[in-house]
């Protein structure tokens, strides 16, 4: 199926209401894209695949958490293709916790191999050997085991959501002065940062860390990009202790959003992300911008904090 057909878009953009210091906010709902719960991991995975069928590779190998969203969308996507796919997932001491997008991917039979984080180059090296034993061509997600290697085909996906954003922009007359998005892996800032340069776009692209510092951030966002990495701004005043973690302000924040707008964030992302625009928009923000929050996805983790909530 071409990408096109699977997902929809562009997505759509819309008002939200006032920030802190009298900002126009919107939303892009790139959780809507259709595919697998939407998210900004079906752009990327769609890119990557077609990266896989073009080096003639057969057997797709993700990496991530428990609570990865691209670790879901791959195994579905190769699961609608027919396409041989497992996924490694590094574990946080020791323990397989259970989230719904672990659950999605169990219940497709998706095969996964577990490793300790401090072990994840040499099984992600020895997954890729025993594969080539069967006589598979493998492709890895990220290139090789040290995570290098598919840059520019990853930065094709966030490249053309720019590209959707200026056609917006330029339909509806509104230019926005920044756009804020949960960064982690640094793919989705990257190809963000890398159409903006190709468009020269002057409005600031904020990414909202969910993980890492300020320095080793940039660095991966300037690598998908292909530009320096002090052209990229990638904040981490806001991550809360680390990955997964959050306060009760963040909690706050998501179900403020699900109650006015019914519009679902989640606590590892997108949640953490607009909490952090909020907070950024109320020391440096100018009253009446435009400023764009983009929804990168996550709707599983969405229900994951619904159900530890309840507990």
């Amino acid at each position: 199926m071409d990408m096109q057909c699977r997902l929809v878009t562009p997505t759509p953009i819309q008002y939200l209401g006032t920030g802190p210091g009298g900002q126009r906010i919107y939303i892009k709902r790139d959780d809507l894209l259709g595919f697998s719960f939407g998210g900004n991991k079906c752009r990327i995975a769609e890119v990557l695949l077609q990266d896989m069928k073009e080096k003639g590779c057969d057997f797709f190998v993700s990496y991530g958490s428990r609570k990865s969203n691209l670790n879901r969308v791959v195994g579905t996507l190769c699961k609608a293709e027919n396409i041989p796919c497992l996924v490694i997932t590094a574990l946080e001491d020791g323990e397989k916790e259970d989230t719904f997008n672990s659950r999605i991917l169990e219940r497709m039979e998706i095969q996964s191999v577990f490793c300790d984080k401090s072990h994840v180059r040499e099984t992600v090296e020895q997954t890729l050997a025993d594969l080539r034993e069967k006589r598979y061509h493998p492709y890895y997600i990220y290139g090789d085991s040290t995570g290098k290697g598919n840059e520019s085909a990853v930065r094709k996906a966030y490249a053309a959501a720019y590209e959707e954003i200026r056609q917006w922009e330029k339909q509806n007359r509104i230019y926005f002065r920044q756009i804020f998005h949960a960064s982690g892996t640094g793919m989705t800032q990257g190809g963000l940062v890398a159409g903006q340069k190709a468009a020269s776009g002057q409005e600031q692209i904020i990414g909202i860390s969910v993980a890492r510092n300020a320095a080793r951030g940039a660095a991966e966002v300037a690598r998908f990009a292909g530009v320096p990495a002090d052209q990229v701004c990638f904040l981490d005043e806001y991550l809360c202790g680390g990955y997964g973690k959050y306060e009760e302000e963040i909690e706050r924040t998501i179900e403020h959003v699900m109650e006015q707008y019914g519009i679902p964030l989640d606590p590892t992302y997108t949640g953490k992300a607009f909490t952090g625009m909020m907070k950024w928009l109320e020391t440096h923000g100018n009253e009446g911008d435009p400023v764009l929050f983009i929804h990168t996805g996550g709707t599983p983790l969405y229900f994951d904090f619904i159900e530890k909530n309840m507990i």
